[in-house]
């Protein structure tokens, strides 16, 4: 018996049991493991940061972590929280989460192989908007244009000349925090009440409105951590702005998610309010588009040294070119009934590992 478990593998799932969108969706496929020889156990980052970890029989433990939402509630994004959503404090903590967290299993499991569908020094990467467009540009992934100046007079000459802006907090997510501006239309889903920026207490109910003008809230944001990109001309598809999520697993397109909006709205973020498409929304696409988009999407996942995530790029106007918008570690899982993805990854990393 001792022999057997020394040549199996124990695949660990860590998530919280909140997350009914990719944690228990992939839990549930946990008898796969058993067909293909493989253990399966699952547990939470309380278990992992109280010194609780049980004890694994097996020789390798492969670790696939998913969104630590109850640590990230309780001890970052707060209620109490009064600061400017998406800065620096955001980044810090989140980097010694993943730190601490990566000591602790380790220590756990001398002598025991481990390894990690997403290794923690690569997750806390992608949190970090200016150091992902860095390393994706030096690998030639297209990504936007960055104006690096943080002038107030800079940035309304630039919007004068006909640029179109995003200010995006450089540490955020799910199209928060989020100011868009060109000459006479100026959008932030940010509040701004007596001269101070406010945020938010949850993920949800971030809506745009119009602040066209307001210079004293420019001057206020632009001394936030930033990062601001020139907009694109993204390609209409049926009189629809939109983007495409890939699932990138060990170098192979999964899934193809399409999201459309009003080609007037700021983001193609479901918590913006765009919609999910179907499959059929890509047979409209041309077909060198969704090539060079899966190429481009696994290069990207490749440069931040993941092995799965989600990448959100945006078809241009101009010659069927594509910009790289975000690279997600936690992506959230689509419906089963449209396309099976906790099988698949799990079939995925049961076969690569």
């Amino acid at each position: 018996m001792l022999k057997s478990y020394l040549t199996m593998k124990t695949l660990v799932a860590v998530g919280d049991k909140g997350d009914w969108d990719s944690y228990k969706k992939f839990i549930r496929r946990k008898g796969m493991c058993g067909k293909h020889g493989w253990r399966f156990q699952s547990f939470d980052y309380d278990t992992i940061l109280s010194g609780k970890l049980p004890e694994v029989k097996t020789d390798s433990l492969v670790f696939f972590f998913f969104f630590p939402f109850e640590f990230w509630k309780k001890t970052i994004e707060t209620k109490r929280y009064k600061g400017v959503y998406g800065n620096r404090s955001f980044y810090l903590s989140y980097v010694d989460f993943w730190q601490q967290l990566k000591k602790r299993i380790t220590k756990r499991y001398p002598g025991k192989k481990i390894s990690f569908v997403n290794d923690p020094t690569a997750i806390i990467t992608d949190r970090d908007k200016v150091r992902t467009r860095k390393i994706l540009a030096r690998a030639g992934v297209p990504v936007s244009h960055v104006f690096e100046t943080r002038d107030f007079k800079k940035i309304i000459s630039l919007i004068n000349q006909g640029k179109r802006l995003f200010l995006k907090v450089r540490y955020g997510s799910m199209g928060k925090g989020i100011t868009y501006i060109e000459k006479d239309r100026w959008i932030t889903n940010f509040g701004f009440r007596n001269g101070q920026i406010l945020s938010r207490k949850s993920d949800y109910g971030w809506k745009f409105h119009e602040v066209t003008g307001n210079n004293a809230f420019l001057k206020r944001l632009l001394r936030q951590d930033l990062i601001i990109e020139e907009a694109i001309e993204p390609l209409l598809s049926k009189g629809r702005k939109f983007d495409l999520r890939l699932y990138v697993c060990f170098g192979k397109v999964l899934y193809i998610y399409p999201r459309s909006t009003d080609p007037r709205n700021v983001t193609t973020n479901i918590s913006q309010g765009a919609t999910g498409e179907a499959q059929e929304f890509l047979r409209g696409l041309p077909e060198r588009v969704l090539e060079l988009s899966k190429r481009q999407a696994i290069k990207s996942v490749r440069a931040i040294k993941l092995n799965f995530a989600g990448v959100d790029i945006m078809p241009r106007v101009d010659n069927g070119k594509v910009t790289v918008i975000e690279v997600n570690t936690f992506p959230g899982f689509p419906r089963a009934r449209h396309f099976p993805l906790s099988k698949l990854l799990m079939t995925e990393i049961l076969k690569r590992h």
